[in-house]
């Protein structure tokens, strides 16, 4: 009897420890190969928005895309050793999407790196600073700080960092690109829209008819300085694509590639205030 329960009880154990070990195998994640995967294709898919002057856009008589992002995204490819493929889509709210589907490895769009997307996304070290700016209608006394945003109609993308800005001082966000958000200010359909200061100021420049102005330039919170930096922006699966961009991105700021890129999109001045090149 004694024979018996003793050959029961090392059975017990065995099973014990073949399920343990079980567990273990289970409970291990699937080897990251995203790198790899880039590698092998030969191409880096990149998704962005486009009609984003001048960080994504079609080049006026060749009909190229190109702008700050594109350069920026360019590089990140030739330094990884493949083509970049770009996929360029005419809203926001698309790219985000079409990253999670899976229809490409990242988004290089301007993207912050604020705790939400932190969270949710596997991103790379931030590669530039870009300061946003609220527009009113060029004869608009009332709405003269982010402050009074409170309660009004705002055009952007409710899903993007300006979105979030506008929402965050409590203003109403109807989803629109830059160029209805201005028509729809000058109209008076709308009170803001808020935006990078470069995008601004090219539309500015190129649409001197359209009466708009900028009204406040957003200075974000201490500790919140990630609301004006941009990083690339991978799924949560692909942590070595991202750290092997991160690590090229730290040569391309520490080689002057970012600060050059940023000179000639955005001028000396621009260039000389980014904290991430000092």
């Amino acid at each position: 009897m004694k024979k018996i329960l003793a050959l029961v009880l090392a059975l017990v154990m065995a099973l014990s420890l073949v399920a343990c070990g079980g567990d273990e195998d289970n409970g291990q994640k699937e080897e990251d190969n995203s790198l790899q995967r880039v590698l092998d294709a030969g191409k880096l898919s990149i998704g962005a928005e486009g009609n984003w002057i001048p960080y994504v856009y079609n080049e006026e008589g060749t009909g190229e895309i190109t702008g700050f992002e594109v350069e920026i995204a360019r590089e990140i490819a030739k330094r990884l050793g493949v083509e970049a493929d770009f996929q360029i889509s005419d809203s926001w709210d698309p790219v985000m999407a079409g990253l999670d589907a899976g229809r490409y490895d990242i988004v290089i769009c301007g993207c912050n790196p604020n705790p939400e997307r932190q969270e949710k996304y596997a991103l790379t070290a931030s590669y530039a600073e870009n300061p946003y700016c609220m527009v009113t209608a060029a004869d608009n006394t009332e709405v003269t700080k982010f402050e009074d945003l409170e309660g009004k109609l705002v055009i952007d993308s409710p899903a993007s960092a300006a979105g979030k800005i506008a929402q965050s001082f409590g203003a109403t966000v109807a989803d629109g690109d830059l160029t209805a958000a201005m028509d729809q200010i000058a109209t008076g359909r709308a009170v803001a829209t808020i935006n990078n200061v470069a995008a601004v100021d090219a539309y500015m420049k190129s649409r001197p008819e359209v009466a708009v102005k900028i009204a406040a330039v957003y200075e974000p919170a201490a500790g919140e300085e990630y609301m004006v930096e941009s990083a690339g922006v991978l799924r949560k699966d692909d942590q070595a694509l991202a750290d092997k961009i991160s690590e090229i991105i730290g040569e391309m700021i520490k080689d002057g590639t970012c600060y050059d890129l940023t000179v000639k999109y955005f001028g000396t001045t621009v260039a000389d205030s980014v904290k991430l090149y000092k």
